[in-house]
């Protein structure tokens, strides 16, 4: 027992007057009781109050024998005090008896009241250090036989064990923390405060919270380090991170419990060891969140097939959404934290209005970071169009993620629509890099030879293999595309095809053209599969306009005399107000255009957002 606890006894133990026992109860009588009680000593019986007020009273006596210089006052001090000692024996194995039959504060008034004597006795008749021995062990393995109830086992979490547990443990015995940590505080912890501070209620104050202490306090201190000890280890592992908020948020939220049950000095250590918790937490957080940028800084570069989303996209944008959902916490720890970003090549500007927090300041930095990384595995592409279209459909599941989470509030209307704006640029780049050669490809009206509907044919059949697997995974933008690429090819044919199918051998009927353009691009995973084969450009109404004037920034949006599918020509003199004309004016422009650097396109994308 700690040797301030034995001092807190020894000074403020009741005192008994040792003046000579009242003649109206003779020693004797007191003596004889505790013989009987000796003797017939059962501990499934109803303890006697007689009992304690003997041994109080024979303590009384004992004292007043002390200071007696009568020659037989010795002989008779050995005698009283050794049956004292015995009676205490007998005592102690009661308030052991009748604490195992406490769970806590709530128990029997009859077993609380029971315990509070004999307490009260055993303190008054000076075995204070032996009761509360007593106590503390029977109390301290009712603590954690509790928590073991809870799934946190002491003896299986203490901090030099836990360096040696695997990762699939360890993140078992996280989950079980973290599901017992408010039970553990509110009703563990609560409930042995109430019990000592009733059963100890007798006594001033600094020995019940030295009492609750001796219980709990080691106890605690080691519930408390088990976050502190993952953070230590979770620190560098990025998918560890919302372990460490769970424990960050569960043990910020109990504070204010904390606090009042571990205010006092002799409980100091257990604040202390929350204290370093959750500053390790707020550290392993912050560590982690720099190990996952520095992850996606430095995933390898790779293709998807066809131009599909990554998996880097689709693992990053979860991870956001989800680490999102920790906001408060996030709040806390990055409002402390220093924010290593440069922030100047942000596609928006930041402003304190539009982010509104740190949260959104890192979730957008991220993002950028994401973004950054696919623009240089499109690189890896050979075929320019084919970055293009990985680029779309990847940037286009970024903004999607966005938009259907809690992020669109916190990254705001501005950004959403400036992605969105990039995500129709390579869109366009797209269908400007592939389909532009099939286009200039094209027999015209003018042009009757064979040759030049041979070039066609074989133009057209090798677009069509080198492109049957790729995809756009955004059914409406898929859609999209294939009207333009329609828009762009099959009117044209079918105007010339009108004029000339009956004057020489032509292979591909308009229909058959179209309905190869309206195959493509279909995604794999899609479960709606394919409605297109029955869809069309032609139609009116502001779809109609919006494809042509998408067909004239493309510059493939040529009119033949007799297409029947040709939008009306005042339509088309508006759509090209205004309008970016990307014309290639003869085939070597098209042939040169691959030739041009990815990179370079989309600086050109880029800067033309803000025009």
């Amino acid at each position: 027992m700690p040797s301030t606890l034995a001092g807190l006894l020894s000074s403020s133990s009741i005192r008994v007057n040792p003046d000579p026992p009242s003649p109206s109860t003779p020693i004797a009588d007191s003596i004889s009781t505790i013989h009987a009680f000796l003797s017939k000593w059962d501990p499934h019986t109803s303890l006697s109050s007689g009992f304690l007020s003997a041994a109080s009273h024979l303590h009384s006596y004992l004292l007043h024998l002390s200071t007696s210089s009568a020659n037989s006052a010795h002989r008779e001090l050995v005698r009283t005090n050794s049956l004292l000692q015995s009676a205490m024996r007998r005592l102690d194995q009661e308030l052991k008896h009748h604490l195992l039959a406490i769970s806590d504060a709530q128990s029997t008034a009859d077993q609380i009241s029971t315990v509070r004597a004999i307490v009260e006795t055993m303190l008054s008749t000076g075995y204070g250090e032996e009761c509360i021995t007593t106590y503390q062990s029977i109390r301290r393995s009712a603590v954690t036989s509790q928590l073991k109830q809870l799934g946190f086992d002491i003896s299986l979490n203490l901090s030099r064990k836990l360096f040696k547990v695997s990762w699939e443990a360890l993140d078992h015995q996280t989950k079980l923390w973290i599901d017992a940590s408010s039970r553990a505080v509110c009703r563990v912890f609560y409930s042995e405060r109430q019990l000592s501070d009733t059963i100890f209620g007798a006594s001033p104050e600094p020995i019940r919270d030295s009492v609750f202490a001796s219980v709990v306090a080691d106890i605690a201190s080691t519930f408390f380090s088990f976050p502190e000890t993952i953070s230590v280890r979770a620190r560098n592992s990025p998918e560890r991170l919302f372990s460490i908020l769970d424990m960050h948020e569960k043990i910020t939220n109990l504070i204010p419990d904390i606090e009042v049950l571990f205010g006092c000095e002799p409980t100091a250590m257990v604040l202390s060891k929350v204290t370093s918790a959750i500053t390790n937490l707020i550290d392993a957080a912050r560590m982690s969140l720099n190990e996952f940028e520095k992850a996606v800084r430095k995933a390898k570069p790779h293709s998807s097939p066809g131009g599909g989303i990554l998996s880097l996209s689709r693992y990053v944008m979860n991870y956001l959404v989800c680490l999102f959902d920790y906001e408060a916490s996030l709040h806390m720890i990055l409002g402390i934290m220093p924010q290593e970003m440069n922030t100047s090549s942000f596609d928006i500007q930041i402003s304190d209005d539009w982010y509104g927090s740190p949260v959104s300041v890192r979730i957008a930095w991220l993002i950028h970071v994401l973004l950054q990384k696919l623009e240089s595995m499109a690189e890896s592409y050979r075929d320019v169009a084919l970055s293009y279209l990985f680029l779309v459909n990847n940037l286009q599941y970024v903004v999607k993620k966005v938009k259907d989470s809690s992020l669109k509030d916190s990254l705001g209307e501005e950004w959403v629509v400036a992605q969105e704006k990039k995500v129709r640029r390579y869109m366009e780049g797209h269908v400007r890099s592939a389909w532009a050669n099939v286009s200039a490809a094209l027999p015209v009206k003018e042009e009757e030879h064979v040759e030049r509907v041979r070039e066609f044919e074989m133009v057209f059949q090798k677009a069509m293999k080198e492109r049957e697997s790729w995809v756009i995974v955004d059914e409406r933008m898929r859609e999209e595309v294939r009207q333009l690429v329609e828009g762009m090819v099959v009117p044209a044919y079918r105007g010339w095809y009108q004029v000339y199918r009956r004057t020489m051998e032509v292979r591909f009927t308009p229909e058959f053209i179209r309905s190869r353009i309206l195959g493509l691009y279909e995604d794999p995973d899609s479960r709606s599969g394919s409605n297109s084969s029955s869809s069309s450009v032609s139609g009116s109404g502001s779809n109609s306009s919006n494809s042509a004037k998408l067909l004239c920034r493309l510059g493939c949006y040529m009119s033949q005399e007799g297409d029947l599918s040709v939008r009306h020509q005042e339509e088309l003199d508006e759509a090209r107000k205004g309008e970016l004309l990307l014309q290639y004016h003869s085939r070597d422009d098209v042939a040169q255009q691959g030739e041009v650097s990815l990179r370079v396109q989309i600086e050109d994308v880029d800067s033309s957002i803000s025009e």
